[in-house]
């Protein structure tokens, strides 16, 4: 996958603005050489950003959000009420990207009844594409119930049925990951989930499988696609690997170093309070956190990072824009 350097950036908004813009022109807005200007554009048509004379620009989605939408029924049993929201780690992943003044692409199912109406008109209002969105009379929306008493959780019920695929949402399914850049999956979207890892490498495709433990993404063989890049808490690496000291970022180095070594395009591993530890094939690092902002959750981390990739920003630039720090 290629990264856009600053100046590659800028041109191509001046592209967008004006696709017909000469060299030359293009120069004297950047105040540089006009064969300067012609570097750029060469690198711009070599990492895939132009697809050809004219300017013509790639124009594919930004980020494509595959996963579970559901209505979340919480009852509390200790002063006897009950609350309605949105929930599912799709209709979660879209709204906190579009909180980014991004317009993630959603791919999920909803029936077609009231429930079902409500969900897409609150995605719609929080400004994530919903063009995609499945919507079947055959199909009754997800709901799940979750009792609590104080802030124990007594039990949890979810009302899902397994969505089969046509052959025309299977094709839709295929044209969305040809245009997108970066992909982020529900693990539980079992449907999806089989053969994504073919997938993947046929696209070269940025990816994070979300909800998914680090024992059953290495499983699925994900840990070794050099597309995926994977968010977790550091409970969740000392759980798979141990052999570092929690609360101590610079312990887990050797650790996600070996992880990353497998493979990974990234490991991201969140310590709450203190930063985050990125590993790559090239470098293992510790980025604090803002005293201000915290370090974020997996949700919010593994969003940001998304809209960094999307940006064309490599995986530090990407993971500091997460952590809301300037780049």
């Amino acid at each position: 996958m290629a990264y856009l350097t600053k100046r590659e950036k800028e041109i191509l908004t001046y592209l967008k603005k004006d696709p017909t813009i000469s060299q030359e022109e293009l120069a004297k807005k950047l105040k540089i050489t006009r064969s300067a200007a012609a570097v750029h554009i060469s690198n711009l048509m070599r990492k895939g950003f132009i697809l050809g004379r004219g300017y013509i620009l790639d124009e594919r989605s930004e980020v494509l959000i595959a996963g579970k939408s559901w209505l979340e029924i919480s009852a509390q049993v200790k002063d006897s009420t009950i609350d309605l929201s949105c929930g599912g780690i799709g209709f979660l992943l879209a709204v906190e990207l579009a909180k980014q003044q991004l317009t993630p692409t959603l791919f999920t199912v909803l029936g077609n009844d009231d429930v079902g109406d409500h969900i897409y008109q609150q995605l719609q209002e929080k400004g994530v594409n919903v063009q995609h969105i499945i919507r079947s009379h055959s199909y009754s929306t997800p709901k799940r119930l979750i009792v609590r008493k104080g802030a124990s959780e007594l039990y949890q019920i979810t009302a899902i049925k397994v969505y089969n695929f046509s052959k025309d949402e299977k094709k839709k399914w295929e044209d969305l990951l040809h245009s997108a850049k970066v992909l982020l999956i529900d693990s539980s979207f079992e449907q999806l989930i089989e053969g994504l890892f073919e997938q993947i490498k046929e696209y070269d495709l940025f990816t994070s499988i979300v909800g998914a433990s680090l024992n059953w993404s290495k499983e699925k063989g994900f840990t070794r696609l050099p597309q995926v890049f994977l968010v977790c808490d550091e409970n969740e690496l000392y759980s798979f690997a141990g052999g570092f000291q929690l609360g101590l970022p610079e312990t887990s180095f050797s650790v996600c170093q070996k992880i990353a070594d497998q493979g990974l395009a990234a490991l991201v591993v969140i310590f709450p309070q203190q930063g985050v530890v990125l590993s790559t094939k090239n470098e293992t690092l510790f980025l604090p956190a803002s005293p201000l902002k915290g370090t974020g959750n997996v949700m919010s981390v593994v969003t940001g990072i998304a809209g960094g990739l999307a940006a064309g920003y490599g995986f530090r630039q990407a993971t500091r824009r997460a952590m809301g720090k300037s780049l």
